[in-house]
């Protein structure tokens, strides 16, 4: 029995390894980047938090018109609503470039496999003339 190792072997072998190790990889590190970006907003929303009650303190004693405030308030609501959509755009094109991405590697993966068919059946008509040959 031939319990020889190819290169092919060692080189397949070997990549495996890494890629399954860089494949259990991914949860952590999407976890990881996931509560870095949500204690990144958490601390945006507790410096405005705390702006708010100083700024609170302040503006109260203004004593701006209600109509002025209801103004401020209607403009800032248009601009928070044209942000959100727009963050939601964003993540539906994010989202659509992955999904583009993700066929193309589906597309390459199944042109690569029919190029080494196609190869790997001319190497093997090929060997079986040379063998004919001898």
């Amino acid at each position: 029995m031939d319990d020889a190792i190819s290169i092919c072997d060692i080189l397949k072998n070997n990549t495996t390894k890494v890629i399954k190790k860089l494949e259990s990889q991914i949860p952590p590190n999407i976890q990881a980047s996931s509560n870095l970006y949500t204690q990144y907003l958490h601390l945006l929303d507790d410096y405005f938090g705390t702006c708010y009650l100083w700024q609170k303190q302040y503006f109260d004693r203004l004593g701006i018109d209600k109509n002025m405030l209801d103004a401020i308030n209607n403009y800032w609501s248009v601009v928070t609503e044209l942000y959100c959509s727009q963050i939601e755009v964003m993540t539906g094109t994010q989202k659509s470039s992955v999904d583009v991405q993700e066929k193309m590697m589906h597309l390459c993966d199944q042109y690569i496999h029919q190029a080494l068919d196609y190869y790997g059946k001319i190497f093997a008509d090929a060997l079986a003339k040379m063998n004919q040959k001898q």
